[in-house]
């Protein structure tokens, strides 16, 4: 079993009430996809997304990919 891990530091919130702007993974679930298609041959076995920071500091965004080759 092997693990890929991929983080990605969010942009901060501008204010305290949320604004109209969509939520954006800043191209982390593009990176994701790039490498599951250049790994056809893979096994996924679980993936798991956690998120810590928030509120008045950026975010982080981790999402781990367990596979077997």
């Amino acid at each position: 079993m092997e693990v890929k891990i991929f983080t990605k530091l969010l942009k901060p919130k501008r204010g305290f009430w949320p604004s109209s702007e969509s939520a954006t993974d800043d191209g982390l679930e593009a990176e994701v996809n790039l490498w599951l298609a250049s790994k056809p041959d893979i096994k996924i076995t679980k993936i798991s997304q956690s998120q810590s920071g928030g509120s008045w500091f950026p975010s982080t965004l981790v999402i781990s990919v367990w596979y077997q080759s």
